[in-house]
């Protein structure tokens, strides 16, 4: 009787298997397909749209750890910002999408397994289920190979043609500052730098300002944006150097002292103009006189000329009253920084910011004092300023004659030769090739040299006065030193070209553009 019910069972489980189980088997696979499709793809859809708190996010803290790739040295570190989307967030909504279509299959193989534990005798209605399980499996593994194809598609195609946007807007702002001349310089440190540092002016907290958090050393187009940056307090911020200089959400800062920059550094025209010279050779009378004819040229030519922060402006006021009641500048403390004179000119659609730097003569003729002076180091013109009364010649000759002349002109101690020595091999040793450098030869106090009749006729034949007093070593000296060597006669008294406007808007013309 037994083998009777036995055979009975197993002839309604094959007609349950051929009759209900199988036509339901293959209806609910095909139904399951596209429900495991539809649920890797609505996962996506959730994570994309950022709707799901069980996916991980990439965060600014985290850039700095997580971000794969070297920081050049000169920008220290990672900028605290929100990474572009291909660079990092890809990577983790693609394995979001997977782990969770994983989990929830997971459950629909092991919810129905209390239930087929319990009614193993109806083995033949579970095999629906399997192909349910099997179905829904399949779906969601096409679905998440679909989501990972599709992103490794985009995420490719988003690297090609961002990395030629950022390759082509970083050599927009190369070009533009190759062009232009145009650099970033620190007025309190002297350093030169191609991209400036930016402090974002967004809701930071106090920490994050303490801290550095707030400053953006490499702003240009990359993996924390192409067109644009998400800082880290929420900010949106334009990339490269020409968008940024523009950008009232933005403070231009120095990468290396993080002091704040003038407006439009590293955009317009730099144009850095050392004097050196030996104490008392009218270095700073020079830069007096250049200044305010610049000043006055600018405004000549229908440019438009102002000085950037109150500091210039008191030393513009003062060294202008200086040249009109003709008094004299006070001696340059050798004890102090180099001073730094700033004027920003704008002709037409060109902008200048011209820097006029003076230094303490002892400085720059003691070889240990001079090696802190590196804005020398970064300029493509120079200034040296020869003292006529100190050349030995002149002091022999008319010294005992014109003993008053002598005393106004307050002659430089040093030789004229060894100060040129002294700052141009400080520039060799430390990798300046001076060959590319132009120097403006200033034979200075042109008004007390007229007195003596003792000067050149011409301010042409400075070069031949130089070489017929005895200082034709340190003419060949300059001439081979340097690229470009052109001599001026100029008394620091005459704002006009006869002063030290004549050498100033002669490196202008040349690193920016003519006044006249």
């Amino acid at each position: 009787m037994l083998y009777i019910w036995l055979l009975i069972y197993l002839a309604a489980c094959v007609a349950c298997l051929v009759f209900v189980s199988a036509p339901l088997a293959i209806v609910a696979m095909g139904a399951a397909l596209v429900v495991g499709l539809a649920l890797a793809l609505g996962l996506a859809g959730v994570v994309l749209l950022g709707r799901a708190s069980w996916a991980r996010v990439r965060t600014p803290e985290q850039v700095r750890q997580a971000l794969p790739g070297r920081v050049a040295p000169a920008f220290v570190r990672r900028d605290r910002a929100w990474p572009q989307y291909f660079a990092a967030q890809v990577l983790l909504d693609v394995r979001a999408v997977a782990e969770r279509t994983l989990a929830i299959t997971g459950q629909v193989w092991t919810r129905p397994l209390p239930w087929a534990r319990a009614h193993l005798v109806w083995w033949p209605l579970y095999v629906p289920v399997v192909a349910v399980q099997l179905g829904v499996s399949l779906g969601a593994a096409a679905g998440v190979l679909g989501v990972a194809l599709v992103a490794a598609g985009v995420t490719a195609a988003a690297w090609l043609v961002g990395g030629a946007v950022v390759w082509l807007l970083r050599g927009a702002d190369a070009g533009w500052q190759a062009v232009r001349h145009s650099r970033a310089s620190c007025r309190h440190c002297y350093e030169l730098a191609a991209v400036p540092a930016y402090r974002c002016l967004g809701p930071h907290p106090t920490g994050d300002r303490l801290a550095g958090d707030d400053l953006h050393r490499d702003l240009r187009p990359g993996r924390l944006g192409v067109l644009w940056r998400r800082c880290g307090c929420g900010w949106l911020l334009p990339t490269t150097v020409l968008r940024a200089a523009s950008s009232h959400r933005l403070e231009a800062r120095c990468p290396s002292c993080g002091e704040a920059l003038l407006p439009g550094a590293g955009v317009v025209t730099d144009v850095r103009m050392p004097v050196f010279g030996p104490a008392s050779a009218g270095k700073t009378q020079l830069i007096m006189s250049a200044l305010v004819g610049l000043h006055h040229g600018g405004e000549d030519a229908g440019g438009e000329v102002s000085l950037p922060d109150e500091r210039d402006r008191q030393r513009h006021e003062m060294y202008a009253r200086l040249m009109r009641d003709g008094g004299s500048p006070a001696k340059t403390d050798a004890g102090g920084p180099p001073v730094a004179v700033t004027l920003r000119l704008a002709l037409r659609s060109r902008v200048a910011l011209v820097h006029l730097f003076d230094a303490a003569g002892e400085n720059l003729v003691d070889r240990e004092q001079n090696a802190r002076l590196s804005y020398l180091d970064h300029a493509r013109s120079l200034v040296y300023v020869l003292d006529p009364f100190s050349v030995r010649r002149v002091r022999d000759e008319y010294a005992e004659g014109a003993p008053d002349v002598f005393a106004a002109a307050n002659p430089a101690a040093h030789d004229p030769e060894d100060a040129y020595n002294a700052t141009v091999q400080r520039l060799q040793e430390y990798g300046v090739r001076t060959r590319r450098r132009r120097l403006a030869f200033v034979v200075s106090k042109a008004d007390l040299l007229g007195k003596l009749s003792a000067g050149p006729v011409e301010p042409d034949g400075v070069r031949t006065w130089l070489v017929d007093n005895g200082l034709s070593n340190l003419v060949l000296a300059a001439e081979r030193d340097f690229g470009e060597v052109r001599f001026f006669l100029v008394s620091g008294r005459h704002p006009g070209r006869e002063g030290g406007f004549g050498p100033a808007s002669w490196i202008l013309a040349r690193e920016w553009g003519s006044l006249d």
